[in-house]
């Protein structure tokens, strides 16, 4: 008798226990559900069937680890999937797969190169990445959910995970499994009621996260992100010199020099100089920033290229130089007293100096405190000289076609992203221009001289009370007072308006008086005195050259070269044309021009928003699937060499939707193809051009197949793919 009560003793408590896990078994689910499915869905595995078999395992684990030897299987399977991927050849090739999405990621979110994994064989990255995520979500499923949700939020913080259905069934999950992990005993049924409110709420707030993060502008907290990175940036890098707005043109106040010294450095032969600091190259009405690692990502393989060859676009002119074997070297050291620390100062034609090669683009992270480089003396004469024997001995001198065939792949990175001009001040910039025609290099630089001499005022004290306007257009059309930032502001965009590529620069001038004052050697300190910004343009062949434009600063320098050397003066420019869409400002309102309503003005204006909201989003899917139209026709008026690369872009982006494609004989077909056309200064036939063709209309055909009624409205009417 005493055997048998104990046998239902166990039984019971075995039953109870099943009924306390139970709950919990099905928070599990839900959260390795949810897990699995943002990384398949990031992956572009569209099966939801993968996640519900995961989340399924990791509960069960989750049940039979409770038994006495039951604790051991979750790491029995997880191992097992780990051999698998290590052994079986396609799993294995299948995880570098995976690894190359992965560096790919880190491409677009960083804008620095990650060189992809050599892959040899078959691979199955499907099936790799189903046992992987089975691997870590059995580990987690063991009252280790926590690990699992800051896994998570690591990858939907850096925007590796995608925020969609999968991260509100993830969160319902975790909330859940983590309540009954820490809910004591004894309030598990008085709870329910809590808890069920719990999981509408966090649902809720799920969806309503997923919804924002998808569909809602990213401009909606830039303003905020700005001021916290200014002030973060502000703390950390700067001192004492804060002359220069690193940009920022908003509201402009004077031009506040306090005289701290900013930079110490040693010449061997002094000369006039310009170390440049902050560079922008995307104007946004109200400030100059830099490209952003999106649009830097597109051409890893081509500054991977272009450093592999030694080609870095801060050292273009030196390397111009050399080549025509203008080799008078020079050695600088400069130290940083007080400037700007995240910032490296470099000179024109800088010869040596510690690029990161990893780095795409020209931005220059610090090189320290101190730091010495070797740089080739002269100025504008010695650049556009060198511009005329480049063009002169062209085909004939071996050094010279390596440099111009390095050079010419990084001009067109240039070419496609120093043109853009935003609405406002493209129209500002075409009345003040109404009626001129100049299209040569000297024309233009010429007219935009005459211009801002004639119709702009040096005023180091003007405040720029902008608010809310494009600031060139508030300074062409109202003002026309400013100092450098403006004069290099208006010439920057200028030069694009009449199709050079052109940027804003900030950092320190010399002037060639002041550096006569100097010995070889001797050390020459700048202070906020010479803070100074001014644009630069970029010389075909050569690379970026100072353009200056500000009164007090100028001198025949530009007369010498550009006006009596031939060359560049003989190219023809094409106007710039009206955008279509303004870019993106998000430039609030001033508080002084901000009108108080009344209680019915603001409920209107509340009412109304759905429809204003509802409004925007037509017009924006009608431009943007008129840019898309636009952009598809331009491929296919261009050239096969210019074609060729923008189909194989366009068919990439389509793969990376649907993971179709890849892989397949036509696949690396059109990728050599491409690879040839990119690279190569072979002539590209039209059968070549018709095989790149035929491979993006198949992909595009595949994807419409594998993709669902919903993958087609986002593709078509959301990410605007086709």
């Amino acid at each position: 008798m005493k055997n048998e009560n104990s046998l239902k003793i166990n039984i019971k408590q075995r039953e109870e226990t099943f009924r306390e896990l139970l709950p919990k078994a099905a928070a599990v689910f839900a959260a390795a559900t949810g897990f699995s499915g943002m990384v398949f869905s990031d992956f572009g595995v569209t099966e939801p069937l993968f996640g519900i078999i995961i989340g399924f395992i990791a509960a069960v684990c989750l049940l039979i680890s409770q038994k006495k030897f039951g604790k051991y299987i979750p790491f029995g399977i997880a191992a097992i999937c780990l051999l698998a991927v290590l052994i079986v050849p396609v799993l294995k090739n299948g995880i570098f797969v995976l690894a190359n999405e992965v560096c790919e990621f880190l491409i677009f979110a960083t804008g620095e190169i990650y060189l992809p994994l050599e892959t040899a064989g078959e691979s199955f990255a499907a099936a790799s990445l189903f046992i992987l995520a089975l691997a870590v979500s059995v580990l987690l499923s063991m009252d280790l959910i926590l690990p699992m949700a800051v896994v998570a939020a690591l990858g939907i913080v850096s925007g590796f995970l995608n925020t969609d259905a999968y991260f509100a069934v993830f969160a319902i999950g975790f909330v859940a499994a983590v309540l009954f992990v820490f809910l004591p005993q004894s309030g598990r049924k008085t709870s329910v009621k809590s808890a069920v409110s719990l999981f509408a709420a966090v649902g809720i707030c799920a969806l309503t996260c997923a919804v924002l993060i998808n569909f809602v502008p990213a401009s909606a907290g830039t303003k905020l992100k700005v001021f916290a990175e200014e002030k973060v940036h502000n703390l950390i890098y700067d001192s004492k010199t804060n002359a220069m707005p690193e940009g920022n043109l908003k509201n402009l106040g004077a031009f506040e020099k306090s005289g701290a010294q900013a930079l110490e450095i040693t010449m061997e032969n002094p000369q006039k100089l310009y170390l440049k600091g902050f560079i922008g190259e995307v104007y946004t009405g109200d400030s100059w920033e830099n490209l952003g690692n999106d649009v830097l990502s597109e051409y890893a393989e081509d500054f991977y290229y272009l450093h592999k060859n030694g080609f870095y676009g801060q050292s273009a002119v030196s390397t111009a130089l050399e080549a025509v074997d203008q080799q008078e070297k020079s050695v600088m050291s400069i130290k940083n007293l007080s400037a700007c620390s995240k910032t490296t100062y470099l000179p024109y034609a800088v010869l040596d100096a510690p690029f990161d090669e990893r780095k795409i683009g020209d931005k220059t992270d610090s090189f320290g405190e101190q730091y010495e480089i070797s740089y080739i003396s002269g100025g504008l004469l010695e650049w556009y000289s060198a511009q005329v024997e480049l063009s002169e001995k062209q085909g004939n001198d071996l050094k010279i076609d390596e440099h111009l065939k390095n050079e010419y792949i990084y001009r067109e990175f240039v070419k496609n992203n120093y043109l853009e001009v935003p609405k406002e001040a493209f129209e500002a910039i075409e009345k003040a221009f109404e009626g001129e025609d100049a299209s040569t290099a000297t024309e233009i630089i010429s007219a935009v001289l005459v211009y801002l001499e004639k119709n702009v005022s040096y005023d180091e004290k003007v405040v720029t009370r902008n608010g809310s306007e494009d600031f060139a257009a508030y300074f062409l059309g109202k003002t026309a007072r400013g100092y450098s930032v403006h004069y290099a502001t208006a010439a920057t965009l200028m030069l694009r308006y009449f199709g050079i590529p052109a940027r804003y620069v900030e950092g320190y001038f010399l002037s060639a008086e002041d550096a006569e004052k100097y010995e070889t050697g001797e050390a020459i300190v700048l202070t906020e005195e010479n803070a100074h910004a001014w644009a630069e343009y970029y010389l075909e062949g050569v690379g970026w050259i100072p353009f200056e434009t500000t009164p007090g600063y100028m001198d025949d320098e530009l007369e010498k070269a550009a006006f009596q050397t031939s060359g560049e003066s003989s190219k023809r420019y094409e106007q710039s044309e009206l955008p279509e869409t303004n870019v993106e400002q998000d430039r609030p309102k001033d508080d002084i021009t901000e009108v108080k309503k009344d209680n019915t003005a603001i409920i209107i204006a509340v009412a109304s928003v759905p429809v204003v909201l509802l409004i925007s989003a037509i017009c924006y899917v009608f431009a943007m699937r008129k840019k898309l139209k636009k952009a598809l026709l331009a491929i296919d008026n261009a050239d096969n060499k210019t074609a060729i690369p923008l189909r194989f872009g366009y068919a990439q982006k389509l793969i990376e939707a649907s993971g179709v494609g890849k892989g397949t004989a036509d696949y690396e077909t059109a990728f050599a193809i491409n690879k040839e056309a990119l690279f190569s200064e072979h002539e590209i036939s039209d059968e070549q051009r018709k095989a790149v063709d035929d491979f993006a209309k198949k992909v595009l055909a595949e994807c419409k197949n594998s993709w669902n009624l919903w993958q087609k409205i986002k593709y078509k009417f959301i990410k605007f793919i086709y």
